[in-house]
């Protein structure tokens, strides 16, 4: 499940809930106007905007081809560069950034350790590295439902959030220290919101690019309702209220590296 195209489906409802955690590590970055950041897996755009309204110049990598397009109509008059690439391979000169920035995005890196090489080579001397990826809690249990019953069916043991503890500033460090990097970390809370149960199937799951991706295959192995069945029932259980509207609780880690 790591190779997903992202442009898949609609990722704009994710993109919107990602928001204020955007906004906090834009904040965290203490971005000066004429710096060059990049904003690593742009997704819908929230970093590359934000640090742009700074006065910083933006450079915004996105593999998906359709997010793309969306990073250039949202971008306006922006001072915006939307480029093909991973965090594996960023196309830009060594040392060029004065700050990268990832929101949720290289936590889905293949190969974490080349990502992280290829971030700190970009870095420039003085440059800063910040990313946020997701503690396990509420919003695991809820996707998990669903990447259990993929991973029955292909025998992947992987996880959606790649091959080492993402959460961990411990694995931070061994990943970013050989770089001359120093992680510090803070832990972080956001509040997921849908209209309904249903609601949240559909635009969260069933229409985000996992969705997309998986769907058929627990489709033709008939496993795609009970999994629907019990994602809501969960949702039903633990986070929707009186209202009829879910909750959802969601912890992050928000790392900073400095050299």
């Amino acid at each position: 499940m790591s190779q997903i195209d992202w442009g898949l489906g609609s990722y704009e409802a994710t993109g919107a809930d990602l928001l204020p955690a955007a906004r906090e590590l834009v904040d965290a970055a203490a971005i000066r106007p004429g710096e060059h950041v990049v904003d690593i897996g742009a997704g819908t755009g929230n970093v590359a905007l934000l640090a742009a309204d700074l006065g910083a110049r933006v450079t915004a990598v996105e593999s998906a081809a359709r997010l793309r397009e969306v990073i250039r109509e949202v971008s306006g008059e922006r001072d915006v560069t939307v480029v093909d690439g991973t965090a594996a391979s960023i196309p830009l000169a060594d040392g060029s950034a004065d700050v990268l920035l990832s929101n949720f995005a290289v936590i889905f890196a293949p190969d974490p350790a080349a990502a992280m090489a290829e971030m700190a080579r970009v870095a420039g001397p003085q440059g800063r590295i910040l990313l946020t990826s997701w503690l396990p809690g509420d919003i695991e249990e809820v996707i998990g439902l669903l990447v259990r019953a993929v991973r029955d069916l292909t025998g992947d043991g992987g996880s959606a959030q790649g091959r080492v503890g993402w959460h961990g500033p411990d694995v931070l460090n061994d990943l970013l220290g050989e770089h001359g990097f120093e992680v510090s970390a803070t832990t972080n809370d956001l509040i997921i919101t849908t209209s309904s149960p249903q609601e949240y199937w559909q635009t969260r799951i069933a229409d985000h690019p996992l969705g997309v991706t998986t769907f058929p295959m627990l489709e033709q192995a008939g496993r795609l309702d009970e999994v629907r069945a019990r994602t809501i029932d969960v949702l039903t259980e633990r986070w929707t209220g009186t209202s009829g509207e879910v909750r959802l609780p969601a912890q992050y880690l928000l790392a900073v590296a400095t050299r």
